[in-house]
């Protein structure tokens, strides 16, 4: 058979998704010219920004002087990459084949400032729809809101919401001190109807909605509740998403491993509609631009052999997940442990330092497939370690995957092979500790 001919064949096998090595040995310029205006891939890892191109699957470049790089986010117009790196926000701008570079930086967390605590970072950042304000967190109990075009803070926002029980049990046996005022708001994101930002606060078992016209924080769900009788859905929630019809909020759970699901077609007054029950840890999850699923990638999932989280009951008594927290303290501390020093430290990080764990990927509404099993789990795929941010193509044909504890860092390409399956097609070596991803004009964690 000519070589011709093989490639055709190949790239017919592509075409029909039938089997995933094919998907790759034809992923061609031609195949997606629609991509081939500046399309990039954009991997925040220890020290500077990576560059991939996501027809070539290979990373093309790096965008260096970044130094605890945390997080980034393209702008809608494909402008600009908004960078979260240690105490600093930083602006890129998004020119020339590789991407441009460093054009202005600002930092936003000074020792002493009243609002500011020691040993803060900035997390992930959220861009209005309108391009002209950044919301940012600054990993104790405050949300800055930036100039997006000057960087400097324009106001803060303080969410004192303080420690659920969980976390205090956790804190007090890891040693750690806590301030009844913390919550530690993390990987927010804007609504797609523009108007409300959503922050999940991880020490406090909540999530915060924010009204961007008025800038005050208007309601706290609690899902994890205070109150000892009322039911919980969830700890620890460190990142969220949305349907791309902003119908439904993604919130991940990480501990003990759930997504909770809010119904936010009210957006400004969510209510929680259900539990989804994944792997360990789950962290960041935007939709697929179909919004016919979306991936969780379970950063410790292998310490539950990549299995979905069967402890206590999805939607369970919150006195009962207490109870169990302090009747298993040695299990609860080396979950939550590694997911602590995976989220906080640029590094990698015991337990989970050698086990490949797995994205779960959950469909968001029975009504494309109406077998009578709303938000099931269509499929389990393993990854690599530490599986972290993910961004979409913007048809959503392909997802871009950090794994942030794989040694050297790397991220993976996955796609639906056939109806229900999918399957990491390809690998990309990228620099140390990747963590948050973003691609032009793509679906990223919060587009």
């Amino acid at each position: 058979m000519g070589k011709k001919l093989f490639g055709i064949l190949v790239l017919l096998a592509f075409l029909v998704q039938i089997n995933a090595k094919g998907a790759f040995a034809e992923h061609t310029e031609k195949t997606y010219k629609g991509w081939s205006n500046g399309i990039f891939a954009y991997t925040a890892v220890e020290g500077s920004v990576n560059i991939i191109d996501p027809v070539k699957m290979k990373k093309i470049g790096t965008i260096s002087g970044i130094a605890g790089s945390h997080n980034c986010f393209t702008s809608y117009d494909g402008t600009f990459l908004y960078i979260t790196a240690g105490k600093e926000i930083i602006k890129v701008a998004l020119t020339g084949k590789k991407g441009g570079g460093v054009i202005s930086r600002n930092k936003l967390i000074e020792d002493g400032v009243a609002h500011v605590h020691s040993g803060a970072a900035l997390a992930h950042v959220a861009l209005t729809l309108d391009g002209k304000n950044l919301y940012i967190p600054d990993g104790k109990d405050t949300i800055i809101v930036a100039d997006a075009d000057t960087l400097e803070a324009k106001k803060t926002m303080n969410i004192p919401t303080g420690l659920d029980d969980v976390m205090k049990i956790v804190k007090t046996q890891l040693g750690e001190t806590w301030n009844d005022s913390d919550s530690n708001p993390h990987g927010l994101a804007l609504h797609p109807g523009g108007r409300y930002i959503y922050v999940p606060l991880v020490w406090s078992g909540a999530v915060a909605v924010i009204d961007t016209w008025i800038d005050e924080v208007v309601t706290i769900v609690n899902l994890n509740a205070f109150d000892s009788s009322q039911p919980g859905h969830g700890t620890a929630p460190t990142a969220l998403g949305f349907s791309t019809d902003g119908h439904w909020c993604f919130v991940s759970c990480a501990v003990p491993g759930y997504e909770c699901i809010l119904d936010t077609s009210d957006p400004g007054n969510p209510t929680i509609e259900t539990t989804v029950a994944v792997g360990l840890s789950p962290i960041q999850v935007p939709a697929n631009p179909t919004n016919k699923y979306f991936i969780a990638p379970c950063q410790t999932s292998s310490l539950l052999d990549n299995k979905a989280s069967d402890f206590p009951d999805p939607v369970f008594d919150n006195a009962g997940w207490v109870d169990w927290v302090n009747t298993n303290t040695d299990t609860a501390l080396r979950y939550i442990a590694a997911l602590f020093s995976a989220l906080q430290s640029a590094m990698i990080t015991e337990p989970n330092d050698d086990k490949p764990d797995a994205c779960f990927v959950i469909e968001i509404e029975d009504n494309y497939d109406h077998d009578g099993t709303p938000w099931e789990v269509l499929d389990t795929v393993v990854a690599g370690v530490g599986p972290h941010g993910v961004s979409y193509t913007p048809g959503g044909e392909f997802a871009f995957v950090t794994l942030a504890q794989e040694n050297p860092g790397k991220v993976v390409v996955i796609t639906e092979t056939e109806p229900g399956k999918f399957t990491v097609i390809h690998t990309i070596k990228v620099g140390t500790f990747p963590n948050g991803i973003a691609i032009k004009f793509g679906r990223n964690q919060n587009s």
